[in-house]
């Protein structure tokens, strides 16, 4: 479907939001009036530049506090808005948004927001314009999608429709009911956006936390879902508020947003493909539309391998791996001969570790960081995903890496890990069986990420992978606050768990990978054993276990084995149970976790995220 972005949701000024909208390939933009009025160009040469880009300006927007006002009031602002269709005319737009009022002279009064509706209308008709009415969710008396429909219903003209902004519908709790006996002509425009789960004034909320498709937790899927199935056809266009796109890089802002809109094409392309063939009573026919149809996400994703880039010489980090049971598998030859550095495969059962001691340049990196720290993580998809084509499709860049002596195919996340993308089988790495007492593979990563970056990270693991995101936690920090997401895939145990730090001034930050956390069978017994050959484990306080007794009641025997070897425990309310310990920090950057899950527990400890902060920060680094 025809794909378009409001000029208010990229930074910079309106030349340099046009070139960052085109260079994304977006067909069409909202022209916002206030980037027309800061603007050094005149109307007609902003027409004549969104030409030559490939744009066609879809909406002129907003016409704000025209109708629903005291009738003194309305003559103002009628003919404000006639000249503005004198600018829409030299701009060449066609179609103009119309908001509900939040004037202190607005009324509570349908007819009469219908009847200057109408005249405004009618004035739009003159130039052959389209209006399309929008309830802002915060309007004084008009707020509710409803609302506004029924406002339309009564002006009755053919080039006065109803404006659909997801997020404004879906704050004030409408969903795709809303929609029901609405013919799809009546729809003049679809406005995009998603939101994060805030509990907050609704204009504070829809001015500085919405976001792209995919990335908050509105059914964005399910209401444009239903314009369509309703026959609206025309543009489906973003218009997303946030401190975060008004900080961010254009071009980076613009292939996001084009991103989330076709990853959304391809949600309501697998919804009506899974629906039956023909009509039944509550599920229309699929709508003949084209849709964006990509190689599809994996099924259950899963990370096979860690690669840490280290300095030549490092010894400290190997020493680490292998006091954790880690046991050498492959040597580079030149690195075993004492010649140059090279890259050493470590492993425990189904854990594979790669410290790569070559430089970035002969890695063909595009940036070099302080070592040790996690420099790629090789993804595997199924039988079905093909991960390097689903990655250039969505437009996330695609090149050659190395992983050993073979080239595989490579993208990076936002937080600047190299992913590569399905790469060589396990079998095939020359790593000869794991014994019974190893570990598992990695049941969750944790990825530390920038504030301005969250959401483009979460855009990468939704979009690639298939992860759903989940809601925020927030935990108190030593040094400030940690905001956790974790995403997670339809099937299968790979979690993927965001970290958004909120530090004092002048303290160390670090983005990547910040957390390998990987799954075993009897914890105790492997605790046991770590603890007797002198691992490197993060110290617990005695008052934790205080509080455990004190909070779940535990067996006294069990609070003892926890005690005396070191190990966090949480208890969910079905009875499952979860086992953990950690590793201090390695370098300030990663840590290593090591956890089993007994009876069903899907959770990651939240009740012990605090006592490993402040553990952590106050442990030496290794």
């Amino acid at each position: 479907m025809r794909k378009g972005i409001a000029t208010v949701s990229i930074s910079g000024s309106l030349d340099v939001k046009l070139e960052a909208i085109a260079a994304a390939r977006f067909d069409s933009v909202e022209l916002f009036d206030a980037d027309i009025v800061s603007s050094p160009s005149r109307p007609e040469e902003i027409a004549r530049r969104c030409a030559d880009l490939g744009l066609d300006i879809d909406l002129f927007q907003p016409l704000r506090d025209l109708v629903g006002l005291t009738p003194e009031v309305f003559s103002d602002r009628l003919r404000f808005a006639r000249a503005k269709f004198e600018l829409m005319e030299r701009l060449g737009a066609t179609r103009a948004l119309v908001c509900s009022a939040v004037h202190p002279a607005s009324v509570d009064d349908p007819d009469l927001t219908a009847e200057q509706l109408g005249t405004v209308g009618a004035a739009a008709a003159e130039h052959g314009f389209t209006l399309a009415y929008e309830a802002l969710a915060w309007g004084t008396h008009v707020n509710r999608f409803g609302q506004a429909r029924g406002v339309v219903e009564k002006v009755d003209l053919a080039n006065v429709g109803v404006a659909v902004d997801t997020f404004h519908l879906l704050a004030r709790g409408d969903g795709p009911e809303a929609f029901d006996g609405l013919a799809g002509e009546r729809i003049a425009f679809v406005q995009i956006a998603d939101a994060h789960g805030l509990s907050m004034d609704v204009l504070e909320w829809s001015r500085h936390h919405r976001c792209f498709p995919g990335q908050g937790v509105l059914d964005v899927e399910g209401v444009v879902g239903a314009c369509i199935e309703a026959g609206y056809r025309g543009p489906l266009s973003l218009e997303v508020f946030s401190d975060i796109v008004r900080e961010a890089d254009p071009r980076d802002t613009a292939r996001d947003a084009m991103r989330s809109l076709l990853h959304l094409e391809e949600q309501l392309r697998r919804r009506w493909d899974e629906t039956q063939v023909g009509p039944t009573a509550d599920r229309p026919r699929r709508p003949r539309v084209e849709l964006f149809d990509p190689p599809p996400a994996p099924v259950a994703p899963t990370i096979d391998v860690v690669e840490l880039a280290v300095a030549p010489g490092d010894s400290r980090t190997h020493r680490f791996f292998t006091s954790l049971g880690f046991t050498t598998q492959e040597r580079d030859s030149a690195a075993a001969s004492g010649g140059s550095p090279g890259r050493t495969v470590l492993r425990n059962r189904a854990a594979v570790v790669v410290l790569d001691a070559r430089s970035d340049l002969e890695l063909r990196r595009s940036a070099a960081a302080q070592r040790p720290h996690v420099a790629a993580i090789g993804v595997r998809g199924d039988a079905d995903s093909d991960l390097p084509a689903r990655a250039q499709s969505l437009h996330w860049p695609v090149v050659e890496a190395t992983d050993g002596d073979r080239r595989v195919l490579a993208t990076r996340s936002p937080a600047g890990v190299e992913v590569h993308l399905d790469g060589p089988p396990l079998d095939d790495r020359s790593v000869s069986s794991p014994d019974r007492d190893g570990w598992g593979a990695l049941d969750h990563i944790g990825f530390a990420i920038d504030t301005d970056r969250s959401d483009a990270e979460v855009s990468f693991h939704r979009t690639l992978l298939g992860l759903r995101p989940g809601p925020v936690s927030e935990f108190m920090d030593p040094a400030g606050r940690l905001r956790s997401r974790v995403l997670q895939p339809d099937e299968g145990s790979l979690r993927v768990v965001l970290n958004i730090a909120v530090r004092a001034p002048g303290s160390p930050t670090w983005t990547g990978v910040n957390q390998l956390a990987y799954a075993c069978t009897d914890l105790l017994e492997r605790a046991e054993t770590l603890r007797r050959s002198g691992a490197p484990l993060m110290p617990v306080p005695e008052a934790y276990y205080d509080d455990l007794a004190a909070r779940l009641d535990t067996d006294p025997a069990l609070l003892g084995s926890l005690r005396r070897l070191g190990v966090l425990y949480d208890r969910d309310d079905q009875g499952g149970e979860l086992f953990h310990l950690y590793t201090p920090l390695v370098a300030g950057r990663f840590y290593v976790e090591l956890l089993e899950r007994r009876g069903g527990y899907r959770g990651f400890g939240a009740a012990n995220t605090p006592v490993r902060l402040a553990s952590q920060a106050a442990t030496p680094w290794l």
